[in-house]
């Protein structure tokens, strides 16, 4: 029987030569890189009617893995997001959250020095720059894409796995959260 006629699992020999399927860089993220695209006005008019959260609170939970935790809410509780920092690690993860119902979390991976200083620092300047908070894998992973203004603050979150979020955050609430990030970073 030749290979051709073969229907049987293939060998570890032959899923060995396979090459690795490319990594495809995702659309709205290829045409803002080609200079296409706005790309926060591009998402925004994803997602219309997101919530806008201007309730700021912060707690620590756990003592031999602590943890810091901010919770950030519309003011009808209908929406929130919560960050959580490993203290020991400063790995990140957000979730966002309707109505006591629904979450859906994103966790960036293994962030360096300088992946956190290329988030945060624009962040600060509330100029309407894209922020990335992403480390050496890009969007293989999660990840978040930003921007601060003097109104309000986009944040969009993105799995590997295709699930989405977005949220926008008063400059108020965004200087506390920044803040609050920092301390931790």
């Amino acid at each position: 029987m030749s290979h051709a006629d073969d229907n049987t699992i293939p060998s570890r020999d032959r899923l060995n030569d396979t090459p690795a399927p490319p990594t495809i860089t995702p659309w709205a993220l290829q045409s803002y890189f080609d200079g296409e695209i706005d790309l926060i006005q591009d998402l925004a008019a994803r997602y219309p009617q997101t919530p806008i959260m201007s309730l700021f609170h912060t707690r620590t939970s756990g003592e031999r893995s602590p943890r810091a935790l901010a919770t950030v809410a519309t003011q009808d509780g209908a929406a929130s997001m919560i960050l959580e920092i490993d203290v020991l690690s400063r790995a990140i993860q957000l979730s966002f959250i309707m109505g006591s119902l629904v979450g859906v979390r994103f966790r960036p991976g293994a962030l360096s020095r300088l992946d956190r200083a290329a988030w945060i620092e624009p962040m600060r300047r509330e100029t309407g720059e894209v922020a990335f908070l992403w480390n050496a894998r890009r969007w293989e992973q999660d990840y978040i894409i930003s921007a601060a203004t003097k109104t309000f603050t986009y944040l969009f979150a993105f799995s590997s796995g295709g699930n989405q979020a977005a949220a926008r955050i008063t400059p108020e609430v965004t200087r506390k959260l920044l803040d609050w990030i920092a301390g931790y970073w």
